[in-house]
């Protein structure tokens, strides 16, 4: 049986979110079917890579695509995306307790995201 980090309760619009710890360039073809088979799995259109984040990088949304290229007919779909999203990381905190203060206003901002969608 295989299970995601994450499957949101909304079963019309089901969302996986799965965390990678390791940074995004490292984030690969192995990555990406894992969260489609757990999306197949579930029934969701959406997905989620949670990953580190040392830079200010915006969320990269990855479309599915329809069509193949035999047919020359390939078009992304708006229906089905995996969004990666970073939980920024501060890497020039003054000292330990600036640090703390500081993931947790990230940490604040990451969940935020989330639970705007709702």
């Amino acid at each position: 049986m295989i299970y995601p980090d994450f499957i949101s309760r909304d079963e019309t619009h089901r969302v996986i979110a799965d965390a990678k710890y390791k940074p995004i360039e490292n984030i690969g073809n192995r990555d990406y079917l894992q969260v489609l088979a757990y999306m197949f799995r579930f029934d969701a259109k959406s997905g989620y890579y949670l990953y580190p984040e040392a830079e200010d990088a915006a969320d990269l949304r990855l479309r599915m695509n329809r069509g193949s290229t035999y047919e020359d007919n390939v078009l992304p779909r708006d229906d089905i995306s995996v969004i990666k999203h970073g939980l920024k990381i501060p890497v020039d905190a003054e000292c330990y307790e600036s640090f703390v203060e500081r993931v947790k206003t990230r940490e604040q901002e990451f969940v935020k995201t989330f639970t705007e969608m709702q």
